[in-house]
């Protein structure tokens, strides 16, 4: 079970890992993250417990196995961008998976 603030949580967390992977012209991942965004967001914009579970079995299954989205960083040229790049994103992956509990 979530908490009251779980789904809004996630939510934020993957529309700011979206904004990351667009910026960087991922299109692999990113389907996984919008669809796990559709469901916390569904058509009244309220989600509810169902909802999150199921954008937490998208995020789960991505993570899954080798060649997960766990797997996934970021390359820059510049060294210096390329651990900030990666550091923002491994902060957003656990900040979902302590928010959805996994």
């Amino acid at each position: 079970m979530t908490t009251e603030r779980g789904p809004e949580e996630a939510c934020r967390l993957l529309c700011e890992l979206r904004s990351i992977l667009q910026q960087h012209k991922e299109r692999n991942w990113i389907r996984g993250i919008e669809a796990a965004i559709g469901e916390l967001e569904g058509e009244s914009g309220i989600a509810n417990q169902s909802k999150f579970d199921a954008a937490r079995s998208i995020y789960k299954t991505m993570n899954q196995g080798g060649r997960g989205f766990a797997e996934y960083f970021i390359w820059h040229v510049n060294e210096d961008e390329r651990i900030a790049a990666n550091q923002k994103l491994d902060s957003l992956r656990s900040e979902l998976w302590k928010v959805f509990e996994l």
